[in-house]
């Protein structure tokens, strides 16, 4: 068997990287388009590494590291990941590949490595194990079938809309809201709402320009993005990704104001996209949610969500000496 070699990524491996990706876990597929836009546009104040590994001329494997500002992080967590060709699955392979990415990420002095895998993946499971790090979360998957549902939830999103416009809440769409500075009111949505997330690490709060930069994204559409406004205040929002090539339509982000919870409106919103998605012939639509939280996870099963393999979270505690 010939040896594996690593070398960088580059912007022009963006493609590749995501035919690698999709490869390593076929029922996500990676859109390539959206995979060298996310490359091209990290975070502001977060550093990154990437890294194709090929055996006999054949890429076989993405790696990479990435992390936030160090200041703001008081573990100094550092995320690694591995994305290896399902065929190439040997678990010595892959031990050494999280081994290998490990290495690389010690050199910008993390205080934990974090990585996620498939829960359905046994091997990188165990290879995880292996090198000591520990299962601390895991994120449950769900898909909803829009040919099953698709005529119920039309008729739900117009029984909520209705109930919504009863308690002077309007539903709309960001291309259709005339606020000038709309962008700004949802980036103070959208900031409020993620601290209540729940999350092992902290949630960075991003500026103002990386959130317009991700609402400009290949994904997302104004007329896709669905608001609930009381007179001109974002009070809750929903949207789905669409990729322009390949892979799932996805939920990218439900949520509602702290003052107006209980209400309702997170699920109305949510039922305006879902139900856009039905008249646009989607199929299926995927979401994601912590295991802990009971609020989403209480929609999602309302609305006809079944579960599909989900992700573990594994931490491994480490200093400047290594493990």
């Amino acid at each position: 068997m010939s040896a594996v070699t690593y070398r960088p990524a580059t912007l022009d491996d963006a493609a590749l990287a995501s035919d690698v990706m999709t490869r390593a876990y076929p029922s996500l597929p990676q859109d390539p388009v959206l995979t060298r836009y996310r490359w091209e546009r990290v975070r502001s104040g977060y550093e990154s590494a990437r890294f194709l590994a090929d055996r006999g001329g054949e890429p076989i494997a993405f790696l990479g590291w990435i992390h936030g500002p160090w200041a703001k992080l008081p573990e100094r967590h550092c995320e690694v990941e591995v994305w290896l060709d399902q065929s190439q699955h040997e678990q010595e392979l892959v031990t050494e590949m999280w081994s290998w990415i490990g290495d690389r990420a010690m050199a910008e002095e993390p205080g934990l490595l974090l990585a996620y895998c498939g829960e359905d993946e046994p091997v990188m499971l165990d290879s995880l194990a292996a090198l000591g790090y520990k299962r601390e979360g895991a994120e449950k998957v769900w898909e909803l079938d829009l040919k099953t549902h698709g005529a119920r939830l039309r008729a739900e999103a117009t029984g909520t809309r209705a109930q919504a416009e009863a308690a002077g809440i309007r539903l709309t769409t960001l291309a259709d809201w005339d606020a000038e500075d709309k962008v700004k009111r949802l980036y103070e949505l959208d900031s409020i709402t993620r601290q209540d997330i729940p999350s092992t690490m902290p949630i960075l709060t991003e500026s103002l320009e990386d959130f317009e930069r991700r609402m400009r994204g290949p994904d997302r559409r104004p007329d896709r993005t669905w608001i609930a406004l009381d007179n001109d205040r974002a009070v809750a929002m929903s949207y789905l990704r669409f990729p322009p090539v390949r892979g799932l339509v996805w939920t990218g982000y439900t949520a509602s104001h702290p003052e107006y919870r209980g209400r309702g409106f997170a699920r109305a919103v949510k039922l305006q996209s879902l139900s856009q998605a039905v008249d646009l012939g989607v199929p299926i639509v995927g979401t994601d949610n912590d295991a802990t939280n009971a609020a989403m996870l209480h929609i999602n099963e309302k609305l006809g969500y079944v579960r599909r393999p989900g992700f573990v979270e594994h931490h491994k505690r480490v200093t400047s000496r290594g493990a």
